[in-house]
């Protein structure tokens, strides 16, 4: 028996990219899935594009109203993954391309343990396919953020399956089950470290992450983001590690708070060669943590 698959992709004015990936989902072997897409408000006409071109694989083109974000736009797919009756959702950024049996070697190790909640592969670099991105990892208290293992080594040293306690959200499969007892992704963090805070949560859940060595997917690292505003992924960054500190480290959420404090303030101002709007960046996700000015921000609206 082959449990049913929800596959979410998000896709935010990336139609290239998203083509790219259902071309690849298109060739999976396995044989009990769905593909839900999500549009997060693109600017131009690509949901009616992505239904015209892939209607007939595609179960359901969603369109949001507003950008809602990372965790708010998988959270429509995930909803409706519930409403399909699927055994297991799979988050699966747009900007990947996946090798045929990706999927099967993730749900072959779903009777590894009871426990296991979140299923999560190889991801290699798409323009570099045998360098390592991410291969799980662990939740670093002091930096309040997910690490991965072993980026930038070779891939082929790397294929034995390991119990961990970070996946990215770039490729998360997780049972139903799961979703049904630790909830849907906080969307006060928008962009940035949603993936550690669930991944927190199904581990204070009683459940565990599972690396699947054998499974892979490539990944363009930065490719919507980065292209949005280079300093977005700064302004989420530390903003939304505070957050994840404050909401589930307890007493270490104070070291994490000086770590930050000296990697994004000391590190950017001693060489006095910081740019205004860098600085001005960097002030406002500290004001925004304390004045608790979640999810989307409007500074990007006013710095270039």
């Amino acid at each position: 028996m082959f449990p049913k698959v929800s596959i979410i992709l998000l896709n935010w004015n990336g139609i290239k990219d998203t083509s790219e990936c259902l071309e690849s989902l298109k060739k999976i072997d396995y044989p009990n899935f769905d593909v839900i897409v999500v549009d997060n408000n693109s600017d131009g006409n690509e949901a009616e594009e992505i239904k015209n071109k892939f209607g007939d694989f595609v179960s359901h083109v969603m369109v949001n109203i507003e950008n809602l974000g990372f965790s708010g736009g998988n959270n429509v797919g995930i909803k409706q993954a519930l409403e399909n009756n699927s055994d297991y959702l799979l988050l699966l950024n747009n900007d990947t391309i996946v090798e045929s049996d990706f999927l099967s070697k993730l749900i072959s190790n779903k009777d590894f343990s009871d426990k296991i909640g979140v299923f999560t592969p190889m991801i290699t670099y798409y323009n570099d396919k045998n360098t390592i991105w991410s291969a799980g990892g662990r939740i670093n208290k002091i930096r309040a953020s997910g690490i991965t293992f072993w980026p930038n080594k070779n891939s082929e040293n790397y294929i034995l399956n390991k119990l961990c306690e970070f996946a990215s959200g770039c490729c998360m499969l997780i049972k139903k089950e799961v979703i049904e007892k630790v909830g849907l992704l906080d969307e006060k963090y928008f962009l940035y470290l949603e993936d550690t805070d669930y991944c927190q949560r199904v581990i204070s859940s009683g459940y565990k992450v599972l690396y699947v060595g054998s499974s892979r997917i490539y990944h363009k690292v930065f490719s919507t983001t980065a292209k949005a505003n280079k300093l977005l992924p700064l302004y989420y960054s530390i903003r939304n590690r505070l957050y994840f500190a404050k909401k589930n480290l307890g007493l270490y959420f104070y070291p994490a708070f000086l770590y930050l404090i000296l990697v994004f303030c000391i590190k950017f101002i001693y060489p006095y060669k910081i740019s205004p709007n860098t600085l001005k960046v960097i002030i406002h996700s500290f004001k925004d943590f304390f004045k608790k000015n979640m999810g989307r921000t409007t500074i990007f609206d006013v710095v270039n």
